[in-house]
């Protein structure tokens, strides 16, 4: 079965409390919180009581933590290009994160670096989540690339060349299918490649075709992402962890709602949820 998730930044402007009871009234089965400087786990504040205080609120409203989101840090790139043990102490950091809220992983944006087809972005990368999810590996988190427009990592054939230059199983596919759609890539066939090293799942509505194009809530009118082939996608793979739903603080606020209203029933009719 497929579980619902909900990515909390689309709601930072409220308290944690108030996003909780939102996702909670509406049937969402977890939330993916958001571990940063503007979130509401402050990534400078973190101490085992908060964590706790954390869960137990997540707890009380009957919803999980489906995965940790660095929200609105610096890409891991930029990240390590300014003190590489920096970068790789943030991420043990998060994924201490995770395992206090029980979280099945760690998300993480590239950033972009190396103009011009300068390897060295690459190789940055690659130097330093070798350690970072050979700590993850040990932990028992994953680690998942988040795949964006502008990002070093932009297409799944690149998503796979980073795991496999890193070669660590913990290095897994954050499958954000509207970036992917929005860039050209087909939904059927790029969600069945990554299936079996996807790890969670991200979904925007989305009107046009990048650089034109317009985030949505998924479902609206004029929604243009066929969820219903990325839903049937992913039961043919076999997947069974979360989609998290992805809007934005200026989105009116029946954005969960609307958007649960279309996963759950295109899930039910197809009997992955």
């Amino acid at each position: 079965m497929i579980g619902i998730s909900y990515h909390a930044g689309g709601m930072k402007d409220k308290t944690l409390l108030e996003v909780l009871a939102i996702l909670s009234d509406v049937g969402y089965d977890a939330v993916e919180m958001m571990c940063g400087p503007e979130a509401h786990i402050p990534s400078d504040e973190v101490t085992d009581s908060l964590l706790k205080e954390v869960k137990t609120m997540i707890t009380d409203h009957g919803l999980k933590t489906s995965v940790i989101n660095p929200f609105t840090g610096k890409g891991l790139y930029h990240l390590a290009l300014e003190d590489k043990q920096k970068a790789i102490d943030h991420y043990a950091l998060l994924q201490d994160v995770a395992l206090g809220l029980d979280a099945l992983g760690v998300n993480f944006l590239t950033g972009y670096g190396g103009e011009n087809g300068d390897p060295s972005a690459w190789k940055l990368l690659v130097d330093v989540l070798k350690p970072i999810c050979q700590r993850a590996e040990e932990v028992g988190v994953t680690m998942n690339i988040h795949n964006h427009e502008a990002t070093t990592i932009d297409s799944s054939p690149k998503v796979t060349l980073l795991i496999d230059h890193v070669g660590s199983e913990a290095l897994k596919s954050l499958n954000d299918i509207t970036n992917f759609y929005h860039l050209g890539e087909d939904i059927k066939d790029v969600t069945e490649y990554l299936g079996p090293i996807t790890a969670h799942c991200h979904v925007k509505g989305v009107k046009g075709m990048y650089p034109y194009s317009t985030f949505l809530i998924p479902g609206e009118e004029g929604d243009e992402l066929d969820f219903n082939t990325f839903a049937e996608s992913l039961g043919k793979v076999g997947y069974d962890k979360y989609i998290s739903v992805e809007t934005f603080p200026h989105m009116r606020m029946e954005k969960a709602q609307i958007a649960y209203n279309m996963m759950a029933k295109t899930l039910d009719k197809l009997g992955l949820r």
